[in-house]
């Protein structure tokens, strides 16, 4: 049959191992800190990680939404693999559903361990060779067993980063797992972000040896977003002809009050101010609403600002989120042109550039992911997102659909290389 190029594959097709690089688990689309930025959070986390002696084992970080809590988890992930640490890290999302259960929790730790240390895959190797059934045990189960009894084999000091708790959608066992590996899994440390939803801090109180800690708690006031968007707007205009934001103190200062520390707005403000030529207008925008809806108000800003005053821009849009949301795992822009009801290229490759203030991606062949949950929240609620409300089934069923019409053509196309093959004199049937 003919060969199908890799990224062609419908998600669910994809080797182990093609996962394993690209899983969403590993948080890889997140960016670290800027350089002097969240200085006094990273330096409480580091004096905890170093603490040999240190009864609280477990770090919690709880903040709000768009703080940037995955953010300093990547960069202490970046920071401990340069230091050569066992180290893991599981990031939480509704994203997929690969992230949005604890499923593949203890797999996806197990391997990250397993990759940086030999005796620690050996004795993994040798579990699963007892228990076949390991992938059907319990979470507890699957933890003793691929995690915590290696660990305590192995004797080697280890750290288990659980990013974005509070979108695992039922976490009330892997919190058990969490407080009982402290007293029974000496060597590890566990370092949880999260938002502080009313389970996980009601966890996070009643159970000794949790230190829990906001940005306010570690740092008081923070300069760091302020300082964010001098550097984004503080710069020469490009194309040369539009506004210099350089001369404007004043809209940098309505922006700083706006944000009010939160990372997620201040990315979205400056990309958008950035891009516009009525700068004074899009800023009143932005400024719409109370300060408790400033998240919705961006994200409709931003997907105006997107989508060209047309019908068919905007049904374009929408069918191209619909997908995004609704993908098992995220899919690139090469494998969403496979899979859209379009049948003609660039469709998908013009929307995605549009939505680069709410998306991240770095090219066609790399996965499509949103900016930020929150996105996601606001995309699915029909009374938040009006004219933007996505039907999540809808999505499934352009990527079905896509899936069928995919498959009809590699079958029609390897149908007439048979005949043409049927066809030849000098092969012996």
């Amino acid at each position: 049959m003919q060969a199908i190029p890799p990224h062609s594959f419908p998600i669910a097709e994809r080797s182990h191992l093609q996962r394993l690089g690209k899983s969403t688990a590993y948080g890889h689309q997140h960016d670290v800190c800027l350089t002097g930025t969240r200085v006094k959070t990273l330096d409480t986390i580091r004096q905890w990680a170093n603490n040999d002696k240190a009864t609280d084992r477990i770090f919690c970080l709880l903040d709000r939404a768009g703080m940037g809590k995955s953010t300093v988890a990547k960069s202490m992930v970046k920071e401990w693999e340069d230091e050569n640490r066992l180290i893991a890290r599981f990031f939480f999302s509704r994203d997929t559903q690969e992230t949005m259960s604890t499923r593949e929790f203890c797999s996806t730790i197990s391997d990250a361990f397993a990759s940086l240390d030999r005796d620690f895959k050996a004795h993994v190797t040798k579990f699963k060779e007892e228990r076949l059934d390991f992938k059907h045990l319990s979470l507890e189960k699957q933890f003793e067993g691929l995690v915590a009894r290696p660990l305590e084999e192995l004797g080697q000091r280890a750290i288990v980063i659980i990013d974005a708790l509070d979108e695992c959608e039922d976490r009330r066992e892997l919190l058990e797992i969490i407080r009982t590996s402290q007293s029974s899994v000496q060597v590890l440390q566990t370092f949880v972000t999260g938002r502080p939803e009313p389970d996980i801090k009601a966890w996070a109180n009643r159970v000794g040896g949790i230190r829990v800690e906001s940005f306010e708690s570690i740092e008081g006031r923070n300069e760091d977003v302020e300082n964010y968007i001098e550097s984004r707007l503080n710069k020469p205009p490009e194309p040369p002809e539009w506004p210099d934001l350089r001369e404007r103190p004043d809209l940098r200062d309505r922006v700083k009050r706006r944000a009010n520390g939160l990372f997620i707005w201040a990315r979205i403000a400056c990309d958008l101010l950035l891009d516009a030529v009525m700068v004074d207008e899009k800023m009143r925008e932005l400024e719409d609403g109370s300060s408790n809806d400033r998240l919705e108000t961006i994200y409709r800003v931003a997907l105006e600002q997107a989508i060209p005053n047309s019908r068919s821009s905007h049904q374009a849009t929408i069918m191209v989120l619909q997908m995004v949301l609704t993908a098992k795992s995220p899919l690139s822009i090469a494998e969403l042109e496979e899979l859209s009801p379009w049948r003609k290229k660039g469709v998908v490759k013009q929307v995605v550039t549009r939505l680069g203030s709410l998306l991240v991606y770095r090219g066609e062949e790399d996965p499509v992911r949103l900016l930020h949950i929150t996105i996601r929240e606001f995309l699915t609620s029909r009374e938040r997102a009006g004219i933007y409300y996505i039907h999540l089934e809808l999505g499934h069923y352009w990527l079905a659909s896509g899936t069928l019409h995919f498959l009809r053509h590699q079958l029609s196309s390897d149908t007439d290389h048979l005949e043409r093959i049927s066809e030849r004199k000098d092969i012996p049937i």
